[in-house]
């Protein structure tokens, strides 16, 4: 019964490692075909389709020295349709994850695969140079229920156990490829993200008081702004979107403005190439809870200009619309991009 026992053993060992091979073969194969589709984005005549989300920040520590930090994500993604009832396609799925942080001389370079056909956590890989100078590389091989199958380390260009380095481990490797994927989804897939469908459309009473606050937040927003791109100590956060949905390459671009106490303005600018179509927005933040305080929409198209202009109180009411054409949602189109917008904000910030 024991030789029994071990036998059994011995074939579930033998069965479980030659499905682990076997992944490690698909995700080796999938690497090969990931980064050969990504050199090859946006060449031979077809749009680019990716997304990067840029972030630089200068910080005075005494007045001789200054911390530069820069941080690059750009997450590479295919369309597919969801509703058939569409000619093109209404989704987008990532595949592909690179990071490239940088901070006084030193960096770290990151990379996520995800199954192109199904979506999973494939393989994430990590690079980074400590402040003496060593440079310590991490490989973690996932399975298709996100389990770890595999997993390789060097310190200083030699093998090396998981715990000779504490940059990166399997666990928190998964997690941080998960949040990615979320802020991608969050970006590109609007039509099916739900996060935001606490958020109605509701009318408030007109109020003099909150109008004249919004005005003054909002100049001072503006100041502010100025007054950060000119200063030594400062900070910035970027996404640009290049996206084909249907004709012309559409290019989506988001900027925040934030500092120590958080995000008070958002802009955006969505525009066709050789189009002539133009829509840009801007979304003033109330201090400290980020609500939505006033927002503008300014589209242009065909030669014709349209104008939207929502203020809120602090409920989340719409108290007052100005636009030149008729409006019905009080708004409700804005305070859901801006919520989707601060979700990535926050997201990115925590992970920083």
């Amino acid at each position: 019964m024991r030789k029994l026992t071990t036998m059994l053993l011995l074939l579930v060992i033998a069965v479980t490692a030659s499905a682990q091979n076997a992944q490690i073969a698909h995700i080796r194969k999938m690497y090969a075909q990931v980064k050969e589709q990504v050199a090859q984005n946006g060449k031979d005549g077809m749009a680019p389709l990716d997304m990067t989300i840029s972030t630089h920040e200068v910080t005075k520590v005494d007045d001789d020295f200054f911390i530069d930090f820069d941080d690059q994500l750009t997450f590479y993604f295919t369309k597919y349709r969801i509703d058939s009832s569409l000619d093109y396609p209404d989704a987008s799925s990532c595949y592909f994850i690179v990071g490239n942080s940088s901070a006084n001389g030193h960096s770290s370079y990151r990379e996520i695969l995800f199954d192109p056909n199904e979506g999973y956590l494939l393989f994430s890989y990590m690079r980074a140079e400590t402040h003496a100078g060593m440079v310590i590389e991490s490989r973690y091989y996932y399975d298709a229920d996100g389990k770890l199958i595999e997993q390789k380390h060097k310190v200083g260009g030699e093998d090396a156990t998981p715990d000779a380095q504490s940059w990166s481990d399997a666990e928190g490797d998964k997690k941080m490829a998960m949040k990615y994927l979320d802020i991608f989804n969050c970006m590109l897939n609007t039509g099916q993200y739900h996060g935001a469908d606490h958020l109605k459309a509701s009318q408030g009473a007109p109020d003099a008081e909150q109008m004249k606050y919004i005005r003054s937040q909002y100049a001072e927003a503006k100041a502010k702004i100025t007054r950060n791109s000119q200063a030594e100590e400062n900070q910035s956060m970027q996404i640009v979107i290049r996206d084909q949905t249907w004709g012309p390459p559409q290019i989506t671009e988001v900027n925040y403005y934030y500092t120590g106490d958080g995000c008070y303005f958002i802009a955006d600018r969505r525009h066709h190439n050789n189009m002539g179509s133009d829509t840009s927005s801007e979304y003033l933040l109330a201090p400290k809870s980020s609500d939505l305080l006033f927002s503008y929409t300014c589209s242009k198209e065909e030669g014709e200009k349209y104008e939207w202009r929502y203020y809120f109180n602090k409920k989340g009411q719409c108290i007052e619309v100005k636009s030149n054409i008729d409006d019905q949602d009080y708004g409700l189109g804005d305070k859901v991009a801006a919520y989707r917008y601060m979700q990535v904000y926050k997201a990115l910030r925590d992970s920083q």
